[in-house]
């Protein structure tokens, strides 16, 4: 054996320096094009809704709202045969609601009950070849006390040295139950140049916590993709291995509510003492919201602004808030 290739104290073979680099440079190559090559199968989503964003010093109404979210893929095998993509997700997250203000004194005060609301959903999301799709989605929550709404806020004013507290000895009492909701929509228009679309869905929800109706389009402007394939109707995930062009995109979606009921105004639907404040809804809502969304490969960045009308007759005011979300795949 040629002495360049033995070494006596190992006994094993050794490259020359000019093929071990080379031969290294093919294996990198490859492994970079094996990872070039492999679809995301999973994305991981937060998303955090607060008052703050709108940087006007607020703690009111629906004042922060945090998600985390998991979808992922389903295998190409048993998608339909119109069937373009099929996701499913587990959605953990809680919602805070508060007066017109924190630091509420005196019952008389509460314009809006008190309460959070903790939750656990699923749903199965199903999009087709003709940029139709429907989602399912089953959901527990509660609100009240084991919501943990007043122990959440309170850590956070501490280590953000805000002001101090008060009111949660009104919230709502404690309450579970249970929802199921169903949502279908499609694409209505999209431009020859395809820069501009209009879409819409309606979406029917009916449970112990949560029992409505809402009907929504939705105008999209920009670097835009097919529904089943979009970043806003959270389809970049693909159980074809297609591949997904990168998004930049605004929009607008306009959404009516009709509210029949809503546990975090009304408390829970099966208790008799159900707080020291409630009342009914504004049987009509109506939502605006604008927003602003990119993605690309593994990553995708939301943020939108929501304005609402009043969602009982009685509120002081009208309600705002911002949101930012944050989805990662892989």
């Amino acid at each position: 054996m040629p002495n360049h290739l033995y070494n006596k104290n190992s006994g094993f073979a050794r490259m020359p320096a000019g093929r071990k680099s080379i031969s290294t440079g093919i294996l990198l190559i490859a492994f970079v094009s094996c990872l070039a090559q492999k679809m995301p199968r999973l994305e991981i989503h937060f998303q955090n809704d607060n008052d703050l964003y709108l940087f006007n010093r607020q703690d009111q109404y629906y004042t922060n709202g945090l998600f985390f979210n998991i979808r992922k893929t389903v295998d190409s095998t048993a998608l339909a045969p119109k069937e373009t993509n099929r996701l499913w997700g587990i959605t953990m997250g809680q919602k805070m609601y508060n007066a017109y203000t924190a630091q509420i004194h005196r019952i008389e005060e509460v314009d809006r009950p008190i309460t959070a609301y903790l939750f656990l959903a699923a749903n199965v999301d199903r999009y087709f070849a003709n940029e139709t799709f429907l989602s399912f989605t089953a959901e527990i929550g509660t609100i009240g006390q084991r919501a943990l709404g007043r122990q959440f806020q309170e850590s956070i004013h501490r280590v953000l040295r805000l002001y101090e507290i008060a009111g949660w000895e009104y919230q709502l009492e404690n309450a579970f139950g249970l929802d199921a909701s169903i949502r279908y929509g499609g694409l209505l228009y999209r431009n020859k140049r395809q820069w501009f679309d209009i879409s819409a869905y309606t979406e029917a929800t009916l449970g112990s916590n949560h029992t409505s109706l809402a009907a929504s389009p939705t105008f999209r402007w920009g670097k835009i993709n097919p529904l089943h394939q979009s970043a806003h109707w959270s389809g970049r995930l693909q159980s074809r291995n297609m591949a997904v062009k990168r998004e930049l995109f605004a929009y607008f979606r306009p959404q009516l509510n009709l509210v029949i009921y809503d546990a975090t105004i009304q408390g829970g639907l099966f208790r008799r003492d159900k707080g020291p404040v409630t009342y009914e809804p504004s049987r009509w809502v109506l939502s605006n919201h604008f927003g602003v969304t990119y993605a690309r490969n593994s990553l995708t960045l939301n943020m939108q602004y929501i304005f609402n009308t009043k969602e009982l007759p009685g509120m002081f005011f009208r309600h705002q808030y911002g949101s930012l979300g944050l989805s990662y795949r892989y």
